[in-house]
């Protein structure tokens, strides 16, 4: 059974097809929450990157940490790890928000470009 609103409505799907409609679903609802893209009615969308708005982390219950996941329209959605895979994701995360070493180090060193000479001084009659 989907609940949908106030209404119930009985589907029958494999848990397979369910986690594809349920990520269709969330894609559409992204793709369609976003003015920027102009997608013409009757596009299939089958997946993208879902943009977070908000998010919060913590534990559901003792050492069970959590995340929940702000997306578009107001969709939640949360997760929950083990203590190992919650480190490791955090620790992936933060690595890719940060600037790449050699990127840092390229810009402390970057010379600056020579002053170009002044033109010529127009010279005119004489």
């Amino acid at each position: 059974m989907v609940a949908f609103g106030s209404r119930d409505y009985a589907v029958r799907l494999a848990p397979a097809e369910a986690a594809e409609l349920g990520l269709a679903l969330l894609a559409t609802a992204s793709v369609a929450a976003d003015a920027a893209q102009d997608v013409p009615a009757g596009t299939r969308v089958e997946n993208c990157f879902f943009p977070v708005l908000g998010w919060t982390a913590g534990e559901v219950a003792r050492g069970v940490p959590a995340l929940a996941l702000r997306l578009a329209e107001g969709t939640e959605i949360a997760f929950q790890f083990d203590r190992t895979a919650a480190r490791a994701c955090g620790r992936d995360l933060a690595r890719s928000g940060r600037t790449p070493w050699r990127e840092r180090l390229g810009r402390a060193f970057r010379r600056r470009p020579a002053a170009r000479p002044a033109p010529p001084a127009d010279r005119q009659g004489g």
